[in-house]
């Protein structure tokens, strides 16, 4: 009875410090068709069938930007600057097409949008970041995989990305507000 009600205790411990701290297991990879693609939901801003990588990063309570942004096979880079950012609205331009062919490459090398994602001790009010990749010869839809950016064993993986995104579409002066 002794070892049973210890058990009880350790169990009811840690839903509490999970409650407290927010704990998530793990993050999946989601195949959905076009039509629920948008990570804001509405229309999404891609024609159907076509080739792109994106990342779309969500609000927190502070000043998180949250903004969309997409690499497509041909070299547009599409930005909509939600909230919090230097440019709100639309916001377009041409890169080398080697550029989406790198996130490409790292995404697939990181495999995040292939496997679950575990997740430990989360902390709270941390933005997420969505990762997409449109059509391929495995997928018909869009592939999404959500990171929190609180979360033990997906941060970093996050930031990671979302810097590499960032950089290398050099869209910096869309995403920071101007002081």
């Amino acid at each position: 009875m002794l070892c049973t009600m210890k058990n009880l205790i350790l169990v009811l411990t840690f839903a509490a410090a999970c409650a407290l701290m927010g704990c998530r297991s793990a993050a999946a990879p989601l195949d959905v068709p076009y039509a629920a693609a948008a990570p804001s939901g509405g229309v999404p801003p891609f024609k159907p069938g076509e080739r792109f990588v994106g990342i779309s990063s969500s609000a927190c309570l502070g000043t998180c930007a949250v903004y969309e942004l997409y690499v497509f096979s041909d070299g547009r880079v599409l930005f909509i600057g939600k909230q919090h950012t230097g440019h709100e609205g639309r916001a377009t331009k041409n890169i080398a097409p080697t550029v989406y062919q790198d996130l490409a490459v790292l995404l697939a090398r990181t495999g995040v949008l292939d496997r679950e994602i575990k997740a430990g001790t989360c902390l709270t009010d941390h933005p997420h970041l969505t990762i997409m990749r449109g059509p391929s010869k495995q997928i018909e839809g869009i592939r999404r995989q959500e990171l929190d950016s609180g979360c033990d064993g997906q941060a970093d993986l996050a930031r990671d990305i979302e810097t590499r995104f960032i950089e290398d579409t050099e869209i910096q002066r869309w995403l920071v507000p101007s002081k």
